[in-house]
């Protein structure tokens, strides 16, 4: 049973990685390609991705990169 007093809270720039990871969990199927980067530990490069090539993973870079420059709305 799904309480309807609950609200699920936008992400926030605060999360930690687990809590990051978790949100995007939360979306369960509506999310149709993933791409994680972060560092690790040693603050080496991490980058996963689901089926994305290449280039289709640059095209998503620069897909949040604008929604990184524009607060959030595409351009």
């Amino acid at each position: 049973m799904k309480n309807t007093n609950v609200i699920s809270l936008p992400a926030s720039k605060n999360f930690h990685p687990d809590q990051a990871l978790k949100s995007a969990m939360d979306m369960g199927e509506r999310l149709t390609d993933v791409l994680i980067v972060g560092y690790d530990d040693d603050n080496t490069l991490f980058v996963r991705s689901s089926h994305l090539s290449r280039a289709e993973a640059v095209f998503l870079l620069e897909k949040a990169k604008e929604w990184a420059m524009y607060g959030g709305l595409e351009s």
